[in-house]
């Protein structure tokens, strides 16, 4: 289980965000699944960040509609719509409070969009073996650039 160490109850606002992102990582038995805690990735006003959390693959356009349409009794505060998916990126705002609240929706709305693509049938299997393998060498290719880039 991974978790943030040396938490301390005097700490800052901005280590007490830090330290919420480093909650477990959702784990299911199939289909895609967090690849990491919440990352802060810009400060947009006070109190207020853009937070990503990266996926174990890229979704297909199926079960991205999967993800924003079959949820049951979302926030109304935080709809799966206010969650942008980019790749194999979610990104979202909120406030250093909410960041634990928000990720447990998402956590719901991730399994819920696998569920039903497991119900939509195995042709998925194939599209999402095909994205996983492109997703890999994309990843490479990326590595590759950023090894050569390192010392500019």
């Amino acid at each position: 289980m991974y978790r943030g160490e040396g938490k301390s109850s005097d700490a800052p606002r901005d280590a007490v965000f830090f330290e919420i992102c480093q909650e477990p990582y959702l784990t299911t038995y199939e289909g895609i699944k967090r690849a990491g805690p919440p990352q802060a990735i810009q400060k947009l006003r006070e109190e207020s960040y853009m937070v990503q959390v990266a996926l174990s693959e890229t979704p297909s356009a199926d079960w991205k509609r999967l993800f924003y349409e079959t949820q049951q009794s979302p926030s109304p505060d935080f709809p799966p719509r206010a969650v942008d998916i980019s790749g194999h990126l979610l990104r979202f705002r909120t406030d250093a409070a909410s960041v634990e609240a928000k990720m447990a929706w998402i956590d719901r709305w991730i399994e819920r969009a696998n569920q039903k693509e497991a119900a939509m049938g195995e042709k998925l299997d194939e599209e999402r073996r095909r994205r996983r393998e492109e997703h890999q060498r994309e990843q490479q290719e990326l590595a590759s650039f950023n090894a050569r880039w390192e010392k500019l």
